[in-house]
């Protein structure tokens, strides 16, 4: 009884852990979609979209760390039981590519975004403009990746 509660418990963080990252995730694609709009018009609201932009991240570490902590414990209580499962194998796959893509590619092309942003010389106008590609890319690689955890949590082929 004990332990079922304990379960319920962890998977209820761990859908609370993925909700708060990918939700977050959604909104910072949306605020930087929004930024792009703003930055064409050469409107001062870009200013405050690019500043949420960065407060974001803390928010998906966030999410991010509930997610590991309750993944760890709901493999510690079931014995590693589902680590044979090969849906389970591609998930945690995916998760990794997670971390990987904000690394490499998100926070890089944000802080070159914000440093370019702010700065405002000659040279800035370009710097903005190379980065909005891998920045889109960034985030439809993200909600690509957390679609297919999601699918494969779902479904739980074998």
């Amino acid at each position: 009884m004990y332990t079922q509660t304990v379960r319920q418990l962890l998977l209820v963080l761990h859908l609370c852990g993925l909700a708060l990252m990918a939700g977050t995730t959604v909104a910072a694609f949306v605020t930087f979609r929004a930024f792009i709009k703003k930055l064409k018009k050469q409107d001062e609201g870009s200013t405050g979209l690019l500043k949420l932009l960065t407060t974001l991240a803390p928010v998906k570490g966030i999410g991010g760390i509930l997610l590991i902590l309750s993944g760890t414990g709901l493999m510690f209580i079931t014995h590693g039981v589902f680590m044979q499962m090969l849906w389970l194998q591609l998930k945690l796959v995916l998760i990794l590519l997670l971390p990987l893509n904000e690394i490499l590619i998100g926070n890089r092309q944000l802080k070159k975004l914000n440093a370019a942003f702010i700065e405002k010389s000659p040279e800035s106008a370009t710097v903005i403009k190379t980065t909005i590609p891998p920045m889109t890319i960034f985030y439809t690689a993200q909600l690509l990746l957390f679609w297919g955890i999601i699918v494969l949590a779902v479904f739980k082929f074998s």
